[in-house]
């Protein structure tokens, strides 16, 4: 639940509950840069929110929903400096405790996510710690503390955290991953996949937990990225190489234009199952900053491989032969 899980909680920076500060509903110019920063995060163009939010800034050099969302997108383009010293901005021009906590747990799951080495996640544990000392009603800071306190096998530690959260009334995802940290703390410490349901192109309804026992691959792409289109037929190749019951391919799309989407599958005989994120559902829940990218996760729910781009000298499946190779669903 590490690194895949976690990015579901940071959701986006500019929702309603982290805008009541921006407060400048009178000045035209920064609402119409503050809105297309917020719409462009909103449709995963993080770059152009960036741009957008930029300029909001230059008009109102203190609106605290900017920084965040700013810290939001920097982070989603890999720039995890930059998306550090928006959350030090925020926090400095914050005018109420709710809103200088919730900048303090954004920092701090910046740093859970991107960590590299224990500093870093005493780092986090301390911008969680400062969170909930400013809003101690806020259950997510609660389970995000447990979270990071477990990675750093701190069990003990974690389980009244765990508790607090369960007691704060959280959302039913929020405490559906507190109680599954409960009852087994290393999912936070592995990189297990966070859970789904959808409705592929067939109308098949399909979820994470109906795999279970078998390996998932999931191809996360785009009728419009050259490479995500150069590697079907090795897709092809990879549905022929292991047997249904045992490996499941899903293409999770990011398009837009749904009958781009639909055409270019049925041109190309993309046969296994398909599904359009339209709402950036799952691209957000799993992380997904480019394309194509692929994960592959075992038996139980773990991420085992994540690959991006798309490598001209080595083929997708010989890529993901290494993992698959090892996993034992499909050596049975």
């Amino acid at each position: 639940m590490n690194r895949v899980t976690l990015l579901a909680l940071i959701g986006l920076s500019l929702t309603a509950g982290n805008t009541a500060q921006v407060g400048f509903a009178d000045n035209p110019a920064f609402t119409e840069q503050f809105e297309a920063g917020k719409h462009a995060l909103n449709e995963g163009r993080y770059k152009d929110a960036a741009g957008a939010l930029k300029k909001a800034l230059k008009l109102q050099p203190d609106c605290y929903g900017c920084y965040t969302g700013l810290a939001d997108a920097d982070r989603r383009m890999g720039d995890t400096k930059a998306a550090l010293e928006a959350c030090d901005k925020a926090i400095g021009v914050a005018t109420r405790d709710t809103t200088r906590a919730y900048a303090h747990n954004l920092k701090g799951q910046i740093l859970m996510i991107e960590a590299h080495n224990p500093n870093q996640l005493g780092m986090a544990e301390g911008e969680f710690r400062t969170a909930i000392q400013l809003d101690r009603a806020a259950p997510t800071y609660h389970l995000n503390l447990a979270t990071v306190l477990i990675r750093q096998s701190k069990d003990d530690l974690a389980k009244p955290e765990l508790e607090a959260c369960m007691a704060a009334n959280p959302a039913p995802d929020v405490s559906k991953m507190a109680q599954a940290l409960l009852a087994d703390p290393r999912r936070g410490r592995e990189s297990f996949a966070p859970d789904f349901k959808v409705k592929t192109l067939t109308g098949e309804q399909v979820s994470l937990q109906q795999f279970a026992g078998k390996v998932l691959v999931m191809d996360f792409w785009a009728t419009w990225c050259p490479p995500c289109r150069a590697s079907v037929g090795e897709l092809k190749d990879l549905t022929k190489k292991y047997p249904a019951d045992k490996l499941v391919l899903i293409s999770v799309s990011a398009d837009k234009d749904d009958g781009a989407w639909r055409d270019f599958i049925e041109k190309k005989h993309m046969s296994w199952l398909q599904y359009r994120d339209s709402d950036h559902q799952l691209v957000d829940a799993f992380g997904i900053n480019g394309f194509p990218t692929y994960l592959v996760i075992d038996g139980e729910g773990i991420v085992r491989t994540r690959i991006s781009g798309l490598n001209p000298q080595e083929s997708v499946v010989h890529r993901l032969r290494a993992t698959l190779e090892q996993m034992p669903q499909l050596s049975k």
